[in-house]
């Protein structure tokens, strides 16, 4: 029996091998680290970065897409695909392996960044402006989409609603160009980004991961000084900081979930609304705002936990040094 060679699988494994130190560091500097640049063959075919898109199965390669030499400073440093290519979903693998959300984005370093950070990302590699409606079927089973494009291409994701009308659309930040910048010039956490996808716009009618936040549990003090240096600590930090330092939080449609971490919590009960800056545990009944969070977790007093997230706002720990 004849064993079939996937030809371009082996160009990438040789372009990979090519691949140079000094191409190697400009692509870390991009975010995207080594174990991520051995994994999808990152490679050098002699004058471009080589991009291998994979298909469904990982041993599968389909083609190739061709970024710039870091010294061009290209705007967009992918620009070219083989010649009468047609175009690819890059990250099929991803979309193989059923994940409950995914992100749509520009290109495929930023894509590669998404990865970086744990976030299963696609994107088209026609471009922002070239989804095809015979890539529907693959986000049929994936319980979140959100389509996530640099402003310049707002009109692109509003149209790709066309094809997939359940996706939400989230804005960056005015001053990240896209998301590359982002986590990297910006200096973003993951957990900056899981907020830009919690607050992301639904679309018309589809209010089913948008429940209003539950009525929560709010101590306020007879001291009218105190309950106004807590309403300004709450304004400055917001709940979602605090709880990522016990907890990873993910979105999911309009709201952050995590594993409460008030219980034993086999599978992630506890929700964080961003919008009102509140969280509920659907598992134990935890309730509050960030005070409330921090007296419950550290068993503070009610001022105790307002230093606390005061010295936050300005030391990231919610314990000052001894």
């Amino acid at each position: 029996m004849f064993t079939l060679i996937n030809w371009p699988r082996v160009r990438a494994e040789r372009y990979h091998r090519f691949l140079p130190e000094d191409i190697r560091s400009y692509l870390k500097g991009r975010g995207i680290p080594a174990t991520l640049i051995e994994q999808k063959l990152l490679g050098w075919d002699g004058g471009r970065i080589t991009i291998p898109i994979f298909g469904a199965k990982p041993s599968e390669v389909l083609g190739f897409r061709y970024a710039t030499r870091p010294e061009d400073k290209h705007e967009n440093p992918v620009t070219a695909t083989d010649e009468g290519a047609k175009p690819e979903l890059y990250g099929l693998e991803t979309l193989a392996k059923n994940p409950r959300r995914v992100v749509i984005c520009d290109n495929e370093f930023d894509r590669l960044v998404l990865e970086a950070n744990g976030i299963p990302a696609v994107t088209s590699t026609g471009g922002p402006d070239c989804f095809l409606d015979e890539w529907a079927p693959y986000f049929a089973t994936v319980r979140h989409v959100y389509i996530c494009f640099s402003r310049e291409w707002a009109d692109a994701a509003a149209t790709m609603r066309s094809v997939l009308p359940f996706a939400r659309i989230a804005t960056l930040p005015a001053e990240a160009k896209d998301i590359t910048d982002f986590f990297v010039r910006l200096g973003r956490t993951k957990v900056d980004f899981e907020i830009v996808l919690a607050t992301a716009a639904a679309p018309a009618g589809d209010d089913e991961d948008d429940e209003p936040p539950l009525p929560i549990r709010e101590f306020r003090p007879g001291d009218s000084a105190l309950r106004r240096r807590a309403e300004r600590a709450k304004k400055a930090v917001r709940l979602h900081e605090v709880v990522s330092q016990y907890t990873r939080l993910q979105a999911e449609g309009g709201r952050l979930v995590a594993h409460c971490p008030f219980h034993d919590d086999e599978r992630p009960s506890l929700t964080v609304y961003p919008k009102t800056d509140t969280y509920y545990c659907f598992g134990c009944g935890a309730n509050g705002d960030a005070i409330r969070f921090l007296t419950d977790k550290e068993s503070m007093t009610f001022r105790q936990a307002l230093e606390a997230l005061e010295r936050f706002e300005f030391t990231g720990e919610i314990y000052g040094a001894a």
